[in-house]
């Protein structure tokens, strides 16, 4: 006999409103002046979803948002998810002709700010020509006379849930939408592979615009543990919270890590009792790796990963067998690599990393010529997203990474590989950490040029430091210059931006 019953998907918006009935007195967000309960996220959830109805939002619209992250953050995202809208973060780092042309791009007829944001949120509404509501003045007024009960919107699984721009350094960054069908997915091999459970208590310190922040929130969304939220990072605080609060999951990039490690009484705040301190965006030195495992009892795990939704994961036992490894695929996900021409070179040799999963986004926003560049078919057919990073294969299906393709150097006809010399920079006892790049040059085509952080109070001779990697390098990897520098240009999650130290480099000399 067939059950009249057919396969029912539910939506993050979906499980909250379990979690509000079955564990209603469990804490949800324990932030830093207040902590709320499921029942009482998924009331608020309600009534921002009405307001939001009320103010005309309809199935499918975009929000725009400018927030720091804050409780208030997270109920309005639950909220935009129960009035059926989607969710469109945006960063407070970009201009207003910036924002505006991601209001343009994705059609939102709403941006919603809080926190230091009002004053940058509204220039930029002025130029989209769209409303404002900012929560700093106006929220009592947004919630007024709106039910706790649940709108009763039906989202379709395949909706976007939300959309990231992505934190590009020239021109409008594209925009990456994700499905609630695909952030679901995503969620749940993170559940999975980092050991999320009911018991668990993730920590979040990074702002929802950047995609990072949203790989540990999100899982402890899925199986109904709080999320510690802080509204800024500052390395006492954050230590003193994790000290307090004892979490076991949370999202670390390098640079917030870097400035963990300089804290004189580290080994005393309590940064074991990490089970899945994960860490993405950009790499991580070795010393610097091999310093938080210590300090997180091998509790450290790392992702290399696209917002596009292209993973890998590499768990702490095998990051101390495979250092040079970002790991292998994560679940519902496959990864190729090709050559120059195409061709499918995997296990064989060094190209382009492409990739599929059933988390990938269904396509930029209204970029068709920028997702068509982007598609790469296998002889059977299957679509693959050209991830632009380049990489290996080994024997055993882990992926080793050798940086960009926009980022590689072609020196004298031989591709050269920034990371390669800058593993080898960072071996060095007076560099802290390494960029490198490449200039053009007329004999050469391109040299490759090193900007390195010198270690706090190491005396170090720039000339002598090149002398040393270039007796270590191959003769197209050697190094024409070394420059000092006290920090470098960086976005959200700590990825150098290179192309910023390129045109340092061009207009110093």
């Amino acid at each position: 006999m067939v059950s009249e019953f057919g396969p029912s998907f539910l939506t993050f918006s979906d499980q909250i409103a379990l979690h509000g009935r079955f564990r209603s007195a469990d804490p949800a967000l324990i932030g830093e002046q207040q902590t709320l309960t499921w029942q009482e996220l998924d009331s608020s959830g309600n009534r921002y979803g009405h307001a939001l109805i009320k103010a005309g939002i309809h199935l499918g619209d975009c929000i725009c948002c400018l927030l720091p992250n804050t409780l208030r953050a997270y109920e309005l995202i639950l909220g935009i998810w129960r009035a059926g809208a989607v969710v469109v973060p945006l960063s407070p780092l970009m201009t207003p002709e910036t924002l505006g042309n991601m209001i343009a791009d994705c059609g939102a007829p709403l941006l919603i700010s809080d926190g230091d944001y009002a004053e940058l949120a509204a220039e930029t509404c002025a130029r989209a020509g769209i409303g404002h509501i900012d929560f700093h003045t106006g929220l009592d007024q947004f919630l007024a006379d709106t039910p706790d009960s649940n709108p009763g919107v039906i989202v379709p699984p395949d909706n976007l849930c939300n959309i990231i721009y992505s934190s590009g350094t020239t021109g409008t960054p594209k925009g990456i939408p994700h499905t609630h069908r695909g952030r679901t997915a995503i969620s749940a091999c993170l559940v999975g592979d980092l050991g999320f459970s009911r018991h668990s208590k993730a920590i979040s310190v990074i702002p929802p615009h950047s995609n990072g922040g949203w790989l540990s929130w999100l899982p402890a969304f899925v199986v109904g543990c709080p999320t510690v939220i802080l509204s800024a990072f500052e390395p006492r605080s954050y230590l003193e919270t994790v000290k307090r609060e004892r979490p076991t999951h949370g999202f670390l990039v390098p640079t917030i890590c870097g400035a963990l490690l300089e804290q004189p009484d580290i080994e005393d705040m309590g940064l074991e009792s990490f089970q899945g301190a994960l860490t993405a965006g950009a790499p991580m030195p070795a010393a610097m790796k091999q310093r938080m495992m210590e300090l997180t009892d091998n509790g450290l795990w790392e992702l290399w990963g696209l917002t596009e939704s292209v993973a890998t994961m590499i768990s702490p036992q095998e990051m101390l067998s495979r250092p040079e490894s970002v790991g292998r695929p994560m679940i519902g996900s496959d990864l190729r690599i090709i050559d120059d021409q195409g061709n499918d070179i995997t296990g064989a040799g060094v190209g382009e990393i492409v990739g599929r999963s059933s988390s990938m986004m269904p396509g930029y926003l209204n970029r068709p010529e920028a997702n068509q560049e982007s598609q790469w078919f296998a002889e059977d057919g299957s679509l693959y997203f050209r991830t632009g990073d380049v990489g290996e294969i080994d024997d055993g299906g882990y992926l080793t990474l050798r940086g960009r393709i926009k980022d590689m150097i072609i020196s004298g006809g031989l591709n050269v590989f920034p990371v390669d010399i800058e593993s080898i920079l960072l071996q060095h006892d007076a560099i802290a950490d390494a960029a490198v790049i490449g200039i053009e040059h007329p004999k050469w085509g391109e040299s490759p040029i090193a900007y390195v952080i010198v270690q706090p109070g190491a005396d170090c001779d720039l000339d002598a430091v090149k002398e040393w990697a270039n007796g270590q390098l191959a003769k197209h990897q050697r190094l024409a210059d070394v420059v000092a520098a006290d920090e470098f240009p960086r976005n959200t999650l700590g990825k150098v931006l290179k192309q910023e130290l390129v045109n340092r480099y061009t207009e110093s000399q």
